[in-house]
Parts: structure tokens; C-alpha cells; sequence
């Protein structure tokens, strides 16, 4: 009897501790992590956690789509690697359209698409708009889709998209920006101004490229779309 009496003001005094603990600011989460390690030690396993549901992202949906289209470009001086960026095929045998800047220099240029490394040419450039045509030897190649009659103001939310090479494998990337300036013969972007970035898309929220990315003094700025196809089109007519 005195034995149950003892284990019945033990079991209650341990009630009234978890209570008064409880009551304790922020002290919530501490007991409760403290029962679930003891359960864990007792079970030899942990519970398993509930699965959750997340819904789908709109701009993971765009990215994944415009990565099609998107090729890596590597150029080579020397052997060596002196640039590297993006660009976006134009026709289905084989041309892509990148920044100037990356093509700059290079007396070789290697473009991956999908799981192909392919040599690349330069077939136009213009140093001013800085834009290149460069042409592999393939065909049934996805292309891009241009909005050149896209309006841009300031606060526009986009998307910054292409690939880029890691241990020999292309690797799409993406990141989120929005236009910040938008001038007569400009359009500077607030994002993040990685190295990687110049030839990349700029996809608005429909999923369509409005523009090109490139660098210019650590600021990302960007090529309309309009600028880039009068470009592509001044290639495709000259080679008629």
C-alpha cells in the first residue's frame, strides 16, 4: 500500500512539472523535443515525418520548358577557356544567337546542347548591339520564341535563364529578377550578377523571352527582344 502511495505522488508530481514547465515562455518546443528524442532512444527508430504538398511553381514550369531551347557556350583561346555563357537556338539546323562578349577573342567555340558537344562558327556579329550568330552542325533543334512587341517598366518580375557547364555537363540554371531601369536604349535588371549570366534568357511571367542578359561593370542589363530578332533576321536574309 505504502508503495502504490509512493508511485501515485510521483506519477502526480511529474504532471504538475511538465504543467509548470509548459507554462514557461518558448518552453513548448523544448519538452516536446525532449519526449520525442526519449521516445526515439526507447523505439530505436524515429517517427516518421507526415508528408506535405507543395504547390506547382510557375516559374520552375517556364524554366523547365525554355531549357530546351537554351545551349551552353564555351569559348577557348589558346586551349584554354577565356569565356563561357549561354544562348538560344534560332533555327532547327543548327544557329543560336549569344552575346558578343562571350564570342570576343575565342579561336574556337564549343556549344553543348542537351547531351551533345558540339564545335560552333561565328557567322555574324555586331560589337555594338553585342550579339553574335554562331552555327553548329545539327539539326531538329528546339528554338526559341522572342516577344519583340514586349512593353518593359519598371517592377516587371522575370526570369534569368540558360545553362552552364559543370565537370563537362550542361546544367541549367535560373534566377529571379526584376527590371529596374528601363531607358530609351537600355534595360538594367536588379538580380544577382553572376558571371555565367551574359547570353541567358530573360523570360516574363507568360513564358516568353523578352530580352538577353548580359554584364556590363557588375550590372546585369539586358538586349530586347526586338533587337535581338531585327538581328537574326539581318543574318537569315544576308545568307539567302
Amino acid at each position: 500500500m505504502q508503495n502504490l502511495k509512493i508511485v501515485f505522488l510521483g506519477f502526480l508530481g511529474g504532471i504538475i512539472a511538465v504543467f509548470l514547465l509548459l507554462s514557461l515562455p518558448g518552453s513548448g518546443p523544448f519538452i516536446f523535443g525532449f519526449i520525442k528524442a526519449d521516445l526515439n532512444n526507447f523505439l530505436g527508430t524515429a517517427p516518421t515525418p507526415t508528408p506535405t504538398s507543395t504547390l506547382p511553381d510557375l516559374w520552375q514550369k517556364i524554366v523547365s520548358d525554355h531549357s530546351l531551347s537554351a545551349v551552353a557556350v564555351q569559348s577557348f583561346k589558346d586551349g584554354k577557356i577565356i569565356r563561357e555563357g549561354s544562348g538560344m537556338v534560332v533555327s532547327s539546323d543548327g544557329a543560336a544567337v549569344t552575346t558578343f562578349d562571350i564570342v570576343s577573342g575565342a579561336d574556337m567555340l564549343q556549344v553543348f546542347y542537351k547531351d551533345k558537344i558540339l564545335r560552333a562558327r561565328v557567322m555574324k556579329y555586331d560589337g555594338f548591339k553585342n550579339l553574335a550568330v554562331i552555327k553548329v552542325n545539327d539539326t531538329n533543334m528546339d528554338v526559341a520564341r522572342l516577344d519583340t512587341g514586349y512593353q518593359f517598366q519598371a517592377g516587371q518580375d522575370v526570369v534569368v535563364s540558360g545553362k552552364m557547364v559543370q565537370l563537362s555537363i550542361p546544367v541549367v540554371f535560373a534566377q529571379r529578377g526584376m527590371t529596374s531601369r528601363v531607358l530609351s536604349k537600355d534595360v538594367i535588371l536588379n538580380t544577382d550578377s553572376n558571371y555565367f549570366l551574359s547570353g541567358s534568357k530573360v523570360i516574363n511571367n507568360s513564358g516568353v523571352v523578352v530580352g538577353m542578359a548580359y554584364l556590363r561593370s557588375g550590372t546585369v542589363r539586358l538586349i530586347t527582344a526586338e533587337t535581338v530578332d531585327n538581328f537574326i533576321k539581318s543574318y537569315f536574309q544576308a545568307s539567302e
